[in-house]
């Protein structure tokens, strides 16, 4: 397995084959953890790229594509929560993982919730970015169109940067920022660029979305959970994925979870920035974390 020592390095993609399907991942080494990372529906490894290089060498950190994003494998079938926390928990077996502590962003977060829920006794603690509940129908549903736009070509990488500094929520801009959506597309022989997930397998986690109601799993959630919320709207003062009494709501639901509204970023800059904002309430609460070594499973 590639190990990496430069904090300034993106490690080499690395692929492992579970549940039939082959997921793609980075691994930044580390002594303690290991986090596995998990980004939003239509994100992928290299949100998490910044902080990993902040946490590492101190954490091992592991960064996957779930399966439809990045550069794992995009089935047919086999989408909502229960097949991707079945994929996580693969992903773990496969690595010899006996437990791990679970940072999800968005519609990863509550993946990883799901997946906590269902397997308590492997996920040691659990931190939830905006996420880790289902948002509002309403909510859900204008996320299609968004969703529908990972089928765009463009020109050049510059004709889709371009696009996306134009885009309202993607501010402050940073060279983390433009490294995500660069590592985002795939590049052709005449220099268009088109993302690298499935809008189609995308779409089929949405829709999966409204016959899930993963606050019932809240009660559920046993070990330590961190849940962060960026003041920022995607409109600056409004945009919340989740309201205040909507978070707030989810925190009571879980028995030992602290909360705290993030200042310096909205839903996609709290996570994607050299200084990711998010970055300190992190390190603190996996610092309380028991300091047991890395373990690993032998069969």
């Amino acid at each position: 397995m590639q190990r990496i020592d430069s904090r300034s390095s993106i490690p080499q993609t690395l692929h492992l084959d579970v549940n039939g399907i082959s997921l793609a991942y980075h691994d930044w080494p580390g002594e303690r953890g290991p986090l596995i990372c998990l980004s939003s529906i239509t994100g992928h490894k290299g949100s998490f790229t910044a902080l990993a290089q902040h946490l590492s060498p101190q954490y091992r950190v592991l960064s996957l594509d779930l399966r439809g994003r990045g550069e794992s494998d995009k089935p047919a079938d086999g989408y909502g929560f229960a097949y991707h926390a079945r994929d996580i928990i693969a992903f773990a077996d496969s690595l010899h993982l006996d437990s791990f502590t679970l940072i999800g962003h968005s519609f990863g977060a509550t993946a990883a919730s799901y997946t906590a829920s269902l397997q308590p006794s492997r996920v040691q603690a659990l931190v939830l970015m905006d996420g880790g509940a289902d948002p509002k129908a309403e909510n859900l549903r204008a996320m299609y169109p968004t969703v529908r736009r990972l089928n765009k070509t463009y020109k050049s990488m510059e004709e889709y940067l371009a696009a996306q500094r134009a885009v309202a929520y993607f501010k402050p801009w940073s060279s983390s920022l433009e490294q995500y959506l660069r590592d985002d597309m795939s590049i052709s022989a005449d220099g268009s660029v088109r993302s690298r997930s499935d809008a189609v397998a995308i779409e089929r986690d949405l829709d999966m979305h409204f016959w899930d109601n993963v606050w019932l799993n809240a009660p559920a959630l046993l070990c330590n959970v961190l849940f962060l919320r960026p003041q920022e709207g995607l409109l600056g003062a409004t945009g919340h994925v989740f309201t205040d009494e909507e978070a707030s709501k989810l925190v009571k639901l879980i028995p030992t979870c602290q909360y705290f509204k993030v200042p310096g970023g909205n839903h996609y800059t709290m996570l994607l920035q050299d200084d990711p904002p998010v970055l300190p309430y992190i390190k603190k609460f996996l610092e309380q974390i028991p300091a047991t070594p890395m373990k690993e499973r032998t069969a």
